[in-house]
Formats: structure tokens, C-alpha cells, sequence
């Protein structure tokens, strides 16, 4: 038979193999042909959407002052507000303090006329007409005593105004009386002056949100270029993920804001939120992949073969772990708040964008850079990196020397930093745990120091549908909300502008998480109304401060057993589908759980009770922020889906190429370590940065998720884990006979590039196993051949790869 016979066959071998290949594959190895035009396009796409997304308006954000309306009190909310299209007003309340004079004195009463007269004229400009900013002054000299303008020590005062019109000319509004407050404070000299309004509070926490995203990116990016250059050793291989990171949160910002146009507004967190992900998300993707490509090149194979090996990888773990981020983080659309689903679907996009960024944009930038990737490199870090799989495989090895005292020892560690978990409280961050250099925050710190009794903490009830039969259970219900300790009046009945609601409105003392008031929340819906109004009790809603946090507050509490059985079932499945065993994904959840209840323990310490206060610069608060421990739950059992599949997998393959569950520990624990450390580094140091920022609900999930991957990436993944894997042996890769038919998932695609004789990147030849010149698909062959009648704990199912 001739050559060209005997080629024949081999050839079509070949064009088989590679019609079988990973769509991914596929996909790096086209991108990577045509490297200069998918970098091009890449460019193009993520900033073109962000481009027309400000074009179209940027992000349009919901009111920070905006609860549900799916809960109680947001239904209450609503039903005072006017009909879509129609005005409303808000009071406007301006404190005006000065301990030094009484409220009572010729000086204090002729600061007073002068801040009215200079509110009186402040105008804004509305369809070409030049009108009020302020409807309705009252002075508190000529208010009734009982409205309770003049505070009991007399050293502060309010003067209380409307804001009128729908919510963009309440926001204009707004901004005219924030730009007139600098001029009155200047012609009273020794007077405090502050002023709050819910659009007020609005426009000055968009503003400090803004600023301390800015802050973060600026502070985050060079921190993580300086932990990408430490990795690498390399300025070029450093700067790729940081490209991947920008336009990836570019696109994102983008959709998001498309989003907000034309669907609904968003929170105005939800870009703290993407920032805080996308690019810890973004640079750990093109860690794994860049790492695994200059591997290959250092074990000798094409730059082709290096991207198609390292997509076929690396690229496919990173495919694999991003859906598991998204996933978990659909659990969390579970939940009936619109705003919170925005945030979920904000990181669920800068995730996506990462991801098809991961394995289309950087096989192109590799192709193009090829050796390239190496430009810039560092001496003395690249020797330090060299024998940095040694240095950690020591580690385990010493860690599995002594498995009991280490799973003992970390196990009592973690406990105890979870400990104080038991004592969390969620709640709505309070007004005062904000920067005191937002102004409405400085106005309600006064209002407090002043006026004990409450001032804008209230507890309304909202009478839907009221009829002339209603009266009479409205003058009952005044006296029976004033019996209640706690609430004072006197009571404002308003009317909504449609006539449709009636809200009687009563104030509260304290602070709006404070359990005494949750307790006449409660008190009022199950008692004081069904009393008053009898069987018309189901039309009548309460609302207010109070009641409002605690509805948020028990939406996440009721909705937290669903969120942890969709993402606890799901990681167990994926887990199962990839390594056919039971005891593995069993063990993954323990170890999981223990980290994130590292975490909440870490944040009820630092932030309910002061711990390191003084070192982070925290004044603890009475709660944690409802939707806080939530998403850090859901963000932390999917982000560690990298670093259990990233080293499992490493594991699972040494143990399919004949090694000893022990021996395969070790050395994957030992070679994967480097890349992990170096991931979990990122996300240590941006989550970091969110903990020196002002606002409570940045700090709080800067810290949870911070401490969280800190104790996945290292005491779970490189005590724990290797502790118990070697005191399970070969029972962590047990599967019971019933489950046997069960599919098995292959991350890592089993492609034939033939690696340099003797350079299989990331680990020793096995005894026994197959040559390295084999195509790896026969290798894996050949081993489980060999080593199916001496482990027969091995999965026996079928295989099916993740495409």
C-alpha cells in the first residue's frame, strides 16, 4: 500500500478529531486565526455598547430612598403617591442650630426670617417659566406648639417646605435648594444649617456612590496590575487581563444601563456591585488561561497547540465556573425586589461579558502577542515563580503528614471567627451610618441630638379606597396609635392627591431597626387596626421607616432557605456530573459553608460590634444590611467553583493517569496552589478596597467577601482540603452503585497536541502510565485500563463533555 494510502486514513483521523472538538476550542482556535480582527471587533462591541448606552441616558437609577412595592410598606407608599403621570409633593425640613443662643432670642428668630427669605428665593426654571423651588414655608415661630418646630431644648429649629412636581422637577428642585445652603450658611455666621428631603438624600447618595466607584477603580487597578506583575513576572502578561477587566466592565456598565432605559430603573448600587465582581471575575479568568498557555509554550508545543490545549483547559474550566457564578446568581431573581434583581442581572452580565471575553478576546491577544506575552519581563520574580509549585507541594505534603491536627486545628480557627454569626441582625443601614459630609445625613443627626422624641421616623397607616364609612374608625384609630409607648403626635391625616388613600401618620422614637419598633409595627397591623377597622382590616396598610425595613428585612429572611437549597443543589449536582463521586461535592459544601460562615461572623464582629473598629475606622451599627449576607453567599459558592474545579480537576486527572489518591493530592494541590493564590490575591485586594470606602453596604460586602475568599483560598483549599482528602483516600472518589449511570462532565477537553518528550506541564510521568508522545486521549486510555481492576471505586458512567 502506498504512503499516500497510509496517509489517507491518518488524515481523516484527524479532520474527525477536530470536528469533534469543544465548540469552545473551536472558538479560541478561530479567534486566535483571525486575531487582529476579533481584538478589533472586541474593542468595537464593548465599548460601542457602553458608548450608545450613554448616548441613550446612561443609567437610569431608582429613588435610594425607594423601598419595595411588593412588601407592606411599599404598597403603602404607593398608595399616596399620585396616578402615573400626576405631581405630588415632599417635605423639604431645613434645621437651624446654634447651642450658643436660644431659639427663642431676636438673634436665633432674625437667622430664621433671613433662611426663609433666601429659600422663598430660590427658583428654578420650568417650561420656560422662572417659579418657586420651595412651595409652602411655615415658619416654626407661627406653627401651633404641638407641630413641635421649636426643639424642647431650644437650641434648633426646623422650617418646613414642599418640594412639588413629578420626580425629575422634585430632583431639580432639589439641586436648587443643595446650591442656595452654602450662601445662607455664609450670611449666618455661627449658625448650623442643614437640610433634608428624600430627593435631597437622593441626589447627594448618587453623588457619594459615583464618587467612591471612582475611588475604587482607581485605587483597584494599579493594586491589581502590581498582583498580575507578581504572578507573571511579566509587564505584557500583566496587562492583558487588566484590558479584559476594563472592557469587559465597559460592556457591562453598557447593558446595564440599556437596561435601565428600557425596562426599569436600577439600584444605584447595582455598579458597585458590577465593579466588585467583574473585575475580580475578569482578571482571575485570564489568570487561568494566560497561565496554562505559557506553561504549554514552556513545555515545548506550537503557539497554535499551546491556545488550543489552554482553551481546551483552562478556557473550559473558566466556561464551567462562569456558569456556575451565573447561576447561583440567578437564584437570587428568586427573590420579589425589583432593585435587588438588578443588581443579579449586573453581575450576571459583567460575568458573561468576562467569559466570552475569556475565549474569544484572549486567544485572539495571545495568537497576536504569542511569545510576545512575555515582553517586560522580571529577572528576579521569574526565578521566584520557578520553584513556586515546589515551595506549596511541601506545604501539603506537611499539611498531609499530619491530617488530623490540621482538619482539627482549622476546623476550631474558622469556628471560632464564626462564632459571633449567632448574634447577626439584618436590617436597612440607617441614615446615620452614612458619611456625615452628605448633608441630609448631618440634618438628621441634628434632628435626633434635638428633638428625642422623633422627628422624621413615623409610622403611617394608609386607609386604601377610604369611604365616609371609614371616619369613624379613623378617629378611633389616633388614640390607639398614640397609647402605644413609643409613638407621640400629633397625628397628620393626609389625603393622597387622587383622593383614593388616607394616611394617618404618628412619629416613632429611636431608630428604625430598633426591636421596639418592629415589636408596634407588628403591635399596629395584628392588633390596634383589626380593633378599628373589623372586618375592612385588609384594606387598611402600614407603613413608614420602620415598617419598611422590617419588610425588606424579612423578604431576604423568608427567602434565604430558598436561595441556599437552589445554590447548595446545584453546586452538588455540578459537582457530581464532574467527578462521579459523592463524597466530593458533599465535602465541597461543608468546607464552603464554613467559609462563608467565616464571614458573616467576621462582618457581625467588625460591624455590629466594633471589633478592630478603631483599626478600620468602623462605628458599629445595630445591623447588617438585609441583602448583604444573601449575595455574598450566592457570589462566594459560585467563585469557588474556580478553585474547586481548577484543582479537582488537576487532581482527578493525576488519579485517572495512575497515581495514588494521596500522591495526586499533592502534586495538583502543589502545581494548581501558584495560579490559585494569585487569583484569590485579586479578589482579596479589590474586595479590600471596597472596605475603605464611606458607605456602610460597600464596606460590609468589601469585608464578607474579602474574608470569605481569603479562607476559601487558604485555609480551605490548602489545609482543609488536603487534610481531608488524605484521610479519605480513595473514598473521595466513591459513587454508589445506583448512581453509577449517572453522566460524567469533563471539564478539560482530551485533545491529541503531543507536548515536548518529558514537558507535561504541571506534573511528573506517572510509573507505568502511558509515553508522553502519545496523543493524550490514548494515554488516558491506556491508564484507565490499567487501572480500573485495582480501584474500582473509579466512576463507571458515561462520559459527556461540556460543550
Amino acid at each position: 500500500m502506498s504512503a499516500e494510502n497510509h496517509s489517507r486514513p491518518r488524515e481523516s483521523r484527524l479532520d474527525a478529531s477536530r470536528s469533534r472538538r469543544p465548540w469552545t476550542v473551536r472558538a479560541a482556535t478561530w479567534s486566535a486565526r483571525h486575531a487582529r480582527a476579533v481584538v478589533g471587533l472586541w474593542l468595537v462591541a464593548t465599548i460601542g455598547i457602553f458608548v450608545a448606552s450613554m448616548a441613550a441616558g446612561g443609567m437610569r437609577t431608582a429613588n435610594v430612598t425607594d423601598g419595595s412595592a411588593v412588601t407592606e410598606a411599599g404598597l403603602a407608599a404607593q398608595a399616596m403617591q399620585p396616578a402615573t403621570g400626576g405631581e405630588a409633593s415632599e417635605e423639604l425640613l431645613v434645621v437651624i442650630t446654634n447651642p450658643a443662643v436660644e431659639a427663642t432670642a431676636p438673634a436665633f428668630r432674625d437667622a430664621v426670617a433671613t433662611a426663609e427669605r433666601a429659600l422663598a428665593g430660590v427658583t428654578v426654571v420650568v417650561s420656560g417659566s422662572s417659579l418657586p423651588a420651595v412651595a409652602s414655608l411655615t415658619d416654626p415661630y407661627s406653627a401651633p406648639t404641638e407641630a413641635g418646630l421649636v426643639a424642647p431644648d431650644l437650641t434648633s429649629v426646623q422650617i418646613v417646605g414642599s418640594l412639588q412636581g413629578d420626580t425629575a422637577a422634585r430632583e431639580t428642585r432639589a439641586r436648587a435648594v443643595e446650591a442656595a445652603l452654602p450662601a445662607i450658611r455664609e450670611v449666618l455666621p455661627g449658625f448650623e444649617v442643614h437640610a433634608y428631603s428624600s430627593s435631597l438624600l437622593n441626589n447627594e447618595m448618587v453623588e457619594e456612590i459615583n464618587a467612591d466607584l471612582d475611588q475604587s477603580l482607581w485605587i483597584s487597578l494599579p493594586a491589581t496590575f502590581l498582583i498580575l506583575l507578581l504572578a507573571f513576572g511579566a509587564l505584557a502578561a500583566a496587562g492583558v487581563p487588566l484590558v479584559l477587566a476594563i472592557t469587559a466592565l465597559l460592556a457591562a456598565f453598557g447593558l446595564v444601563g440599556i437596561f435601565s432605559q428600557v425596562v426599569a430603573p436600577i439600584s444605584p448600587y447595582a455598579s458597585q456591585f458590577v465593579v466588585l465582581i467583574g473585575l475580580a471575575v475578569a482578571v482571575d479568568y485570564s489568570l487561568f488561561v494566560i497561565t496554562r498557555f505559557r506553561s504549554e509554550r514552556r513545555a515545548g508545543r506550537e503557539k497554535m497547540a499551546a491556545i488550543e490545549i489552554a482553551s481546551g483547559t483552562s478556557g473550559r474550566a473558566v466556561l464551567f465556573s462562569g456558569m456556575a457564578v451565573m447561576i447561583s446568581l440567578a437564584g437570587l431573581l428568586m427573590l420579589p425586589d425589583p432593585l435587588f434583581s438588578s443588581i443579579a442581572a449586573g453581575t450576571i452580565a459583567v460575568i458573561a461579558v468576562s467569559v466570552v471575553g475569556s475565549l474569544t478576546f484572549l486567544p485572539a491577544v495571545l495568537s497576536w502577542l504569542g511569545d510576545g506575552i512575555d515582553r517586560g519581563r522580571l529577572p528576579f520574580l521569574a526565578r521566584r515563580l520557578s520553584s513556586g509549585s515546589t515551595v506549596w507541594m511541601r506545604i501539603v505534603r506537611g499539611v498531609m503528614a499530619h491530617p488530623v491536627a490540621a482538619t482539627a486545628l482549622s476546623a476550631v480557627v474558622l469556628l471560632v471567627i464564626a462564632a459571633p454569626v449567632t448574634r447577626l441582625r439584618l436590617g436597612e443601614s440607617d441614615l446615620t451610618a452614612f458619611p456625615n459630609r452628605i448633608d441630609c445625613v448631618r440634618a438628621v443627626e441634628a434632628m435626633r441630638a434635638h428633638w428625642p422624641q422623633g422627628s422624621l421616623l413615623r409610622l403611617d397607616v394608609v386607609v386604601v379606597g377610604a369611604d365616609p364609612a371609614a371616619d369613624g374608625a379613623i378617629s378611633r384609630l389616633e388614640p390607639a396609635l398614640l397609647a402605644i409607648p413609643g409613638l407621640s403626635g400629633p397625628a397628620q391625616v393626609t389625603t393622597s392627591p387622587g383622593g383614593s388613600a388616607i394616611s394617618v401618620s404618628v412619629l416613632m422614637s429611636g431608630g428604625q431597626n430598633d426591636e421596639a419598633n418592629r415589636r408596634i409595627v407588628d403591635q399596629v397591623r395584628s392588633e390596634v387596626i383589626p380593633a378599628a377597622f373589623g372586618v375592612d382590616a385588609a384594606r387598611v396598610l402600614v407603613g413608614g421607616g420602620a415598617a419598611a425595613s422590617l419588610d425588606q428585612t424579612r423578604v431576604y429572611e423568608d427567602g434565604i432557605g430558598r436561595i441556599f437549597v437552589f445554590v447548595l443543589g446545584l453546586s452538588f449536582v455540578l459537582l457530581l456530573l464532574v467527578f462521579h463521586s459523592i463524597v466530593i461535592p458533599i465535602k465541597a459544601l461543608a468546607l464552603n459553608l464554613l467559609a462563608t460562615a467565616a464571614a458573616f461572623g467576621a462582618m457581625t464582629a467588625v460591624f455590629q460590634e466594633g471589633v478592630l473598629g478603631s483599626v478600620l475606622d468602623v462605628q458599629p451599627t445595630d445591623v447588617i444590611q438585609n441583602f448583604v449576607p444573601i449575595f455574598v453567599f450566592t457570589a462566594l459558592f459560585g467563585l469557588s467553583m474556580d478553585y474547586e474545579v481548577f484543582i479537582l480537576a488537576r487532581v482527578r486527572e493525576l488519579v485517572d493517569r495512575g497515581l495514588s489518591s494521596s500522591e495526586a493530592v499533592a502534586r495538583g494541590i502543589g502545581v494548581t496552589a501558584g495560579t490559585v493564590t494569585s487569583a484569590a490575591a485579586i479578589m482579596v485586594v479589590v474586595f479590600a478596597i471596597f472596605l475603605t470606602l464611606p458607605l456602610p453596604i460597600a464596606r460590609e460586602l468589601g469585608l464578607g467577601m474579602m474574608v470569605a475568599i481569603f479562607v476559601d483560598a487558604t485555609v480551605i483549599r490548602t489545609i482543609l482540603l488536603p487534610a481531608t482528602m488524605k484521610l479519605l483516600g480513595e473514598w473521595n472518589w466513591w459513587l454508589p452503585r445506583f448512581l453509577r449511570w449517572l453522566p460524567r462532565i469533563t471539564i478539560e477537553a482530551e485533545l491529541g497536541a503531543e507536548p515536548a518528550p518529558g514537558a507535561e506541564p504541571g506534573a511528573a510521568p506517572v510509573p507505568g502510565a502511558a509515553p508522553a508522545t502519545q496523543p493524550a486521549c490514548a494515554a488516558r486510555h491506556q491508564v484507565h485500563q490499567a487501572a480500573e481492576p485495582a480501584a474500582p471505586l473509579l466512576p463507571s458512567g458515561p462520559a459527556t463533555t461540556l460543550r
